[in-house]
């Protein structure tokens, strides 16, 4: 798979190694919760990550969470193992461009 090039507001570039890092550990939280089928909890952490990606310029991951959370709240279960896959193949892709905004 080539590059996701995402590109950062060089004021948050500080902020972003932190950021990358919480998020990996929230894939592998969804993972888990994935395994044990808990669409409440999917649904709540899915949501909160649509909007930190949002928030720092990662529309690729915050629309693969939003997929998850309206998944999760329509209780379809089906989709889920494949976005945290996604989600994970997304971080190992991503380079990012830090630019003045």
């Amino acid at each position: 798979m080539s590059k996701v090039k995402v590109e950062i507001d060089a004021d948050l570039q500080d902020l972003i190694p932190q950021f990358i890092e919480n998020r990996k550990k929230d894939i592998e939280s969804l993972s888990a919760l994935v395994e044990k089928n808990d669409l409440q909890s999917i649904a709540q952490m899915a949501h909160k990550i649509k909007g930190a990606a949002a928030g720092y310029g990662f529309a690729e991951l915050s629309d693969l969470a939003a997929q998850m959370e309206v998944a999760a709240k329509k209780n379809d279960a089906t989709p889920l193992p494949e976005l945290v896959k996604k989600m994970r193949i997304h971080f190992l892709n991503v380079e990012i461009h830090y630019v003045p905004m």
